[in-house]
């Protein structure tokens, strides 16, 4: 099983330092809901590709309009968004996916 755990800006995966996020004030959110949510990589017709989704969340990526953006490095302005991250979380979902894995995000 993949685990992916969210906890004070950091995205940990299996318990390894993978990238920083940001929640996107887009929906009015300012903070993620605690809790242990389904993860997948899915097609995201608005998005035209394929993104990390985690139920009762959102989209996590690179593009305005996710509800979860994930890059590697904090500016002053804030975190800068980083497509290649994207494509290696979306690797390593795939990759548990095809092996019968349940990803699971959790958010503490």
């Amino acid at each position: 099983m993949l685990h992916l755990e969210l906890q004070h800006g950091v995205l940990y995966v299996d318990n390894v330092k993978f990238c920083y996020y940001e929640v996107s004030a887009n929906d009015g959110r300012k903070d993620l809901p605690k809790g242990t949510y389904v993860a997948e990589a899915r097609y995201a017709h608005s998005f035209g590709k394929v993104l990390p989704h985690i139920e009762s969340i959102g989209w996590a990526g690179a593009d305005a309009g996710c509800q979860i953006i994930l890059g590697r490095v904090r500016a002053k302005s804030g975190l800068i968004p980083d497509g290649y991250i994207v494509q290696v979380l979306i690797s390593a979902i795939e990759a548990a996916s095809d092996l019968g894995d349940q990803v699971l995000a959790e958010v503490r």
